[in-house]
């Protein structure tokens, strides 16, 4: 599906997405696909988080929106949520019809200032007819809690990209750190390779050109022609109780390398040191996530706590618009928030605690033929459980009217994510991740409509993407390389249903 450039007036436009979510939003609700526990847009198009911000018990999160896709049209709309799993779709917070972001309001990220403001950062994009493309770092706040936004008069904050980048300079990432606001931005240098600078500003209005910010492991110096989505923080290691930081960044045109750098674009981090421009990386580049579907992460800001962070990504990626969900006018949606955790330089992932409430557990047993009955047609729910591989591998395969829609491959020192039976693989249909040998794993997947979020061996690896299924679920069975089930396999099992 391509993108049809707008050519609507700015008053044309508001008054289209207003039609589009008139008309459809109650065709997309009512797609079995549709999550129930995941954000996803009431129509259109949805891709990156942005400005996720925590404030007096209430999580907002904002993403890019897309009312009248397929013609080009990034809003940024606006979310809230009591405990991270149940949504309110609140409103479009800006449309793309001032100059400076003409051609879309980009991602970027949220602060909550001392005096309780709410500030968002994002990158404006213009591009003439010819192609040829502006970018503007720009804001706009909310001071009664997100029910109404006004854009910064003096628009934008930083016009242009610095000296040595091209126009590809976006997504800016604010934080406090060393006593000042820093915003970190994904860039393209002019020789088309990929790169991050900073700036730093004592009052969020004036910035100050910093510098790029240069890494010990010179491998990161050619890694694709552009760096997106940017984000820097800090962790505690679980193991050496040292604080470390976290660069977060999404590489673009990266060749595959056997199992790693599958998806159209990547996702990475590095961990290590940050003094003044120049990173001492301690972790090499390392995709945070092993699946098909899984872009931009952001974590939330202002949560208060200082021993792990929540993100939320994508769950999408580019040139994958033509799924199913389209015939019900709407597509993607984002990841369920995950805590990250930082443990001997490697970040762990897990669903946030809330999901706990909403799908409460269940102990059980798989009966003889390996099949766990309780979820046979099941759209949304959570299976936890200990694998025993020291005999041979097992596999958990969900199947569904077709046959078999997914696989989960456990062997020793391997993790296999087969989705050739879904209704939709344009991603690819396996992939593969090899892990320390070990002769139990351990499982927690969280299925809801059309998603898949899978972690092993307490977040050391997760597995992320769309799962289409044809009709209901009508399986879930356990077995060998044969097919024989394997009950005796699969143990500590858990489940939590969602009725919908």
């Amino acid at each position: 599906m391509g993108y049809i450039p707008s050519q609507y007036t700015p008053e044309e436009l508001l008054v289209e997405a207003q039609k589009s979510f008139d008309g459809f939003s109650r065709l997309a609700h009512s797609d079995p696909d549709y999550p129930a526990l995941h954000l996803a847009p009431p129509v259109g198009r949805l891709n990156d988080p942005n400005g996720l911000v925590y404030k007096d018990g209430v999580y907002h999160a904002f993403y890019q929106y897309s009312p009248v896709h397929p013609v080009r049209a990034v809003f940024w709309r606006h979310a809230t949520s009591s405990d991270l799993t149940h949504w309110n779709d609140d409103k479009t917070a800006i449309a793309p019809v001032e100059w400076y972001d003409k051609s879309g309001c980009y991602s970027g990220s949220g602060v909550v200032t001392p005096d309780g403001t709410m500030e968002f950062f994002y990158t404006g994009n213009v591009k003439d007819t010819q192609g040829n493309r502006e970018s503007y770092q720009c804001l706009f706040t909310s001071t009664d809690d997100g029910e109404t936004f006004e854009r910064y008069s003096d628009n934008p904050l930083i016009s242009g990209p610095a000296e040595g980048y091209t126009a590809h300079f976006r997504d800016p990432h604010v934080f406090w750190r060393d006593g000042k606001w820093w915003a970190v931005i994904g860039a393209q240098r002019e020789d088309l390779t990929g790169a991050v600078v900073y700036y730093t500003s004592s009052d969020r209005r004036s910035w100050k050109f910093g510098a790029e910010i240069s890494f010990s492991d010179s491998s990161l110096t050619g890694l694709g022609y552009m760096f997106e989505c940017p984000i820097l923080f800090s962790l505690p290691d679980q193991v050496t109780g040292e604080t470390l930081d976290v660069l977060m960044f999404c590489p673009q045109g990266v060749d595959a390398d056997g199992e790693h750098f599958n998806n159209i674009f990547q996702c990475g981090y590095v961990v290590g040191r940050l003094k003044n421009n120049h990173f001492e990386v301690l972790t090499p580049f390392t995709e945070i996530d092993s699946g098909f579907e899984f872009y931009a992460p952001q974590i939330i800001s202002n949560t208060g706590d200082e021993e792990r962070a929540v993100l939320m990504a994508w769950l999408g990626n580019a040139d994958e618009d033509d799924q199913p969900s389209w015939a019900y006018h709407w597509i993607h949606m984002l990841t369920y928030p995950r805590y990250l955790t930082l443990s001997g330089g490697k970040i762990m992932q897990a669903p946030v605690e809330q999901l706990e409430d909403s799908l409460p557990f269940e102990p059980l047993h798989l009966n003889s033929n390996g099949r766990i009955e309780e979820l046979e047609g099941a759209r949304t729910f959570r299976l936890q459980g200990t694998v025993d591989v020291a005999q041979q591998p097992v596999m958990l395969s969900f199947n569904d009217e077709q046959g078999r829609a997914l696989q989960i491959t456990f062997d020793r020192d391997l993790l296999i994510m087969d989705r050739d039976g879904s209704r939709y693989t344009v991603g690819g249909a396996l992939r593969r991740r090899s892990i320390p040998a070990q002769d139990t794993h351990i499982f927690d997947i969280l299925f809801d409509g059309s998603a898949i979020e899978a972690f092993f061996d307490d977040g050391a690896e997760s597995f992320t993407g769309r799962i289409y299924l044809t009709g209901e679920l009508e399986s879930v069975i356990a077995h060998d390389a044969l097919g024989k089930p394997v009950p005796d396999a699969v143990s500590d099992v858990k489940v939590a249903r969602l009725s919908r």
